[in-house]
């Protein structure tokens, strides 16, 4: 298994661990039934990607359970929507569900709220596959924005 998230890590000396997950994840709740290790689910988070109006893309880092409030985003962003599965595929070389925010060459924005919890835990760019590290390790691997962009 080679990953390029992992790769990423390891370049910048970021500890890591793989989620190794028995079938292929979309969901948070795909990433929790399929997990062969311990997880806390509150952990878990996704990366969506959205579009403006003129067609730029974003990637928009939350947590798992938590909904995109578009209202909030419009205020930042101006209008925006929910990318196609081919956008997705597209602009990020892989599936929704197997995002991962260190590989995607667009702006990213985090919601202030991922930043409650001790470790993140990602698409890893494989479906089969997760990846978790601490959330102050974040900020050195990527830049990004923090809005609070989370339905309450």
């Amino acid at each position: 298994m080679k990953l390029e998230s992992a790769n990423i890590l390891k370049e910048k000396g970021i500890a890591y661990r793989i989620i190794e997950l028995s079938d292929r994840a979309i969901s948070v709740k795909d990433v929790i039934e399929y997990s062969k290790s311990e997880i806390n689910a509150e952990e878990i988070c996704k990366t969506i990607i959205v579009k403006d109006k003129n067609g730029r893309k974003y990637g928009i880092f939350l947590r798992g359970g938590d909904r995109v409030d578009f209202r909030k985003l419009k205020t930042i962003l101006g209008k925006v929507s929910i990318a196609s599965l081919e956008e997705v595929k597209k602009s990020t070389g892989v599936e929704p569900g197997a995002v991962c925010p260190l590989t995607i060459d667009m702006p990213v924005i985090v919601d202030n709220r991922v930043f409650e919890n001790e470790r993140l835990n990602f698409g890893s760019g494989d479906h089969l596959y997760g990846i978790e590290i601490r959330t102050e390790d974040l900020q050195k691997v990527i830049d990004f924005k923090v809005e609070d962009i989370a339905d309450n």
